[in-house]
């Protein structure tokens, strides 16, 4: 209904279904209406697995990679940035939070990837399922302030020390030339879910015989690997709106988690996950305009990438739309596919250094 309605109606196309689905399903969650828990957390584990599979196989890394030099510059900066605030968040709060080094991981996941990815995460490393709420709920409010920075002054002020954009960007363009950009039907529904579920059921599989279980970690990393394997493949690269299904399960993951947030339970925890998130948040931020600024990256390539990777691709429209550069869109769409691809990874990897080595 929000995908139809945005065709329909200009203004929830300019506010953006993923934040219409996160505010619908925040609403719900803490109106006190009734709601069972289970079913939303059910959702969030069907939809991770299949938002990030679904993303990935239609994703063309390889020559965005190749083609997209600054977008790519401007996400490692991000990545950089982000991954140092998560490190000097652990060490700030390790004595005030439990388990600091898998909210560290997490907040690499959510930063870098999307919200998609820090689920993954928490499921991989076993976070503990009130950290989780806290964490979302603390990037709900400080990710909700800041956007509204980014859709209506951020140009301006970052203008002022970034360069104007430039016509640095893809070569051709992959989305507008990409079915699974498209409206998708049936057929085309049925053959994308296949190739993620057929992915999962693989690494379910080889999960038990090396295991004996199912090993969340393996699964989640397992997952991630075959379907960027299977992007490579045109057949499926180009399954007709294979993009568009996995943004519909990203909207069922954002109102799923957003029932879960509790705003009340964050301000009883003493506000730690609110200053550890926006430790890592400011500091990231930061360190990628500094870096930016040393090389160059123009503001709208900035922002969109910002954007990109603090939300994930879903949030790279409004923003674009924002700017008045619907160049811009792809830029955004290969910084957001990168952090769907390389977050699971990197997140885990950070958070397990972190934990053996301090």
């Amino acid at each position: 209904m929000l995908i139809l309605g945005t065709k329909k109606f200009p203004l929830l196309e300019k506010i953006g279904t993923v934040i219409i689905a996160y505010a619908i399903g925040i609403l719900w969650g803490n109106s006190g209406l009734p709601l069972h828990e289970n079913n939303s957390k059910t959702l969030i584990e069907v939809a991770v697995p299949l938002s990030i599979g679904l993303i990935l196989i239609s994703s063309n890394i390889l020559l965005w990679l190749k083609e997209a030099r600054t977008t790519i510059l401007s996400f490692i900066f991000c990545t950089l940035g982000i991954t140092s605030g998560a490190i000097i968040a652990f060490f700030l709060f390790q004595n005030q939070i439990d388990d600091t080094h898998i909210i560290s991981g997490m907040s690499i996941g959510l930063y870098t990837g999307g919200t998609p990815n820090m689920s993954a995460i928490g499921v991989a490393l076993k976070a503990d399922e009130d950290s989780f709420i806290l964490m979302n709920t603390a990037d709900m409010l400080l990710g909700g302030i800041w956007m509204l920075y980014l859709i209506s002054i951020a140009k301006k002020i970052f203008g002022k020390f970034l360069p104007s954009f430039s016509s640095d960007q893809l070569k051709s363009n992959q989305i507008a030339n990409n079915v699974a950009y498209t409206h998708p039907k049936l057929l085309s529904i049925l053959k994308a879910l296949g190739v993620v579920v057929l992915n999962l059921g693989v690494c379910v599989g080889i999960s038990i015989l090396l295991f004996d279980k199912m090993d969340e970690i393996f699964i989640i990393l397992g997952v991630t690997t075959l379907c960027l394997l299977a992007s490579n493949i045109r057949s499926i690269r180009t399954i007709e709106g294979s993009y568009i299904v996995g943004e519909y399960f990203i909207l069922l993951f954002c109102l799923g988690l957003g029932s879960l947030s509790n705003f009340n339970q964050l301000i009883e925890s003493g506000g730690s996950f609110l200053a550890f998130t926006f430790t890592v948040m400011s500091i990231g931020i930061t360190i990628h305009f500094i870096l930016s600024k040393l090389f160059k990256i123009d503001t709208d390539t900035f922002l969109v990438t910002s954007t990109a990777c603090l939300y994930g691709p879903a949030f790279v429209g409004p923003i674009a739309k924002a700017l008045k550069n619907k160049h811009v869109v792809v830029s955004g769409m290969t910084a957001g596919a990168l952090g769907y691809a390389i977050a699971n990874y990197w997140g885990i990897f950070i958070a397990e250094i972190l934990k053996n080595l301090f």
